[in-house]
This record gives C-alpha cells, sequence and structure tokens, in this order.
C-alpha cells in the first residue's frame, strides 16, 4: 500500500480507537455553530433581501480557527505518544502547546505564508507537525520540511491531494443537506481536520530520517 493511502488509514484508525484525540476539536465546531446561529439572528438586509450577518461569521470563524489551531497541535502531541507506545493526557498535550505557543504561533503564520504559494503547500503542511514532534524552532522546523518533503516528493504530493479531494467531497456533500446541512458540514469539517492531522503527523514519523546513532564510547587507554 502507498504510504499516503496508508497513512490516511492509519490518521483515521487511530482517531476511531482513541477517540480522546477528538476532545480538542469540540471547541471549534461549537463555537463556529454557535456563531453561524448568531449570524441568522442579526442578519444583514438589502432592502427586502436578508443574509447572514458575514462580519459575525468572519469572527466566529477566526475564533474557530485558534482554538483549531491548539487543538491540532495537541492533536500531533498525542498522536506521537500514541506512535511511541505512550499514555496521552490531553492536559499533558495542552501545557505542551501553551509551553511553545509562541514558536508555534510564529511557524503557523509562515506555513500560512507558503501555503499561498500553492507550489510551497507540501512545506507549509509539514512544518508544524515537525515543529512539535522535534520541538525545534521556526527556522529548523524549516529546514527540516524542506528536506523531508524534497526526500518524499512523489508521496508527499499523493497524500496533499488525496486530502484537498476527500476534504472537498466531504464537506460539500454534507453541507448541500437542507436546514442542518451548513453545521453537519462544519462538523465533518472539523473531524476530517483532525483526521488528516493525525494522518500527516504518521504520514512524517514513518518517513522521517532515523536519528544518527550515538557514537559508541572509546576503548579504554591500555597500559
Amino acid at each position: 500500500m502507498p504510504k499516503s493511502l496508508e497513512s490516511i488509514s492509519k490518521g483515521l484508525n487511530i482517531s476511531i480507537k482513541r477517540p480522546i484525540l477528538l476532545v480538542p476539536f469540540i471547541a471549534p465546531v461549537v463555537v463556529q455553530w454557535v456563531f453561524s446561529m448568531l449570524a441568522q439572528l442579526f442578519p444583514i438586509r438589502y432592502y427586502f433581501i436578508e443574509e447572514p450577518n458575514t462580519l459575525i461569521l468572519m469572527f466566529g470563524s477566526f475564533i474557530a480557527a485558534i482554538l483549531g489551531f491548539i487543538a491540532a497541535c495537541m492533536l500531533i502531541d498525542m498522536v506521537n505518544d500514541v506512535l511511541n507506545n505512550q499514555s496521552i493526557s490531553l492536559s499533558k498535550s495542552l501545557n505542551f502547546v501553551v509551553s511553545r505557543i509562541s514558536t508555534l504561533i510564529v511557524t503557523a503564520i509562515v506555513a500560512a505564508l507558503l501555503s499561498i504559494t500553492v507550489i510551497l503547500l507540501p512545506i507549509a503542511i509539514f512544518i508544524v507537525v515537525i515543529a512539535i514532534i522535534e520541538t525545534v524552532d521556526v527556522i529548523e522546523s524549516i529546514k527540516r520540511a524542506f528536506t523531508f518533503v524534497s526526500k518524499n516528493l512523489s508521496e508527499v504530493i499523493v497524500f496533499i491531494v488525496l486530502v484537498i479531494v476527500i476534504g472537498m467531497a466531504f464537506s460539500y456533500g454534507f453541507s448541500l443537506i437542507p436546514i442542518v446541512g451548513p453545521y453537519v458540514g462544519t462538523l465533518v469539517s472539523w473531524l476530517l481536520n483532525a483526521v488528516f492531522t493525525a494522518s500527516a503527523t504518521y504520514f512524517y514519523i514513518s518517513l522521517r530520517s532515523p536519528p544518527p546513532s550515538p557514537p559508541s564510547p572509546s576503548p579504554p587507554p591500555s597500559r
């Protein structure tokens, strides 16, 4: 099985077997639902036409994005623990993310800027993953992301295409459901985000170069 398909399958499997990994994503889902309802309750009126309040929607999306970013960082740390056969803890992962929040925010900004170029999207996807798993700074995360993607370019491209296609298909399909469609679509989008984050974490860990082995101790000098 190609590593891209294996990673998505593994990400889904880990998420189903350990639903605690999805708990941090409850916050952005609820926030987006609440602000979507508020946008409907306080619409913008253009003569005889009413539309959901875009300002409320944008503010809700902004808050949800912040909470979603924290949730994704926590998920990466917890999946790393799972793959290393360690116990997982929401509080431990939250404390870890908070302790490195300034580095992670700068890393996320860099990733967002790189993703705009499309060409550098593969780099952007793995920068935050590397920053968390390897516990390195922004510059080192960028360097390692470039190295990782260049060594596994074909697999990375296939992985990204699968993520985009699956995400668009599910989100669009559920959004067509009358009345509750947008709310279901929001839930599905965040759940897919969680699964794909877990998949990207597994993808990186399974393909990264092994750390260099420590030098063997020198024999004691002979007398």
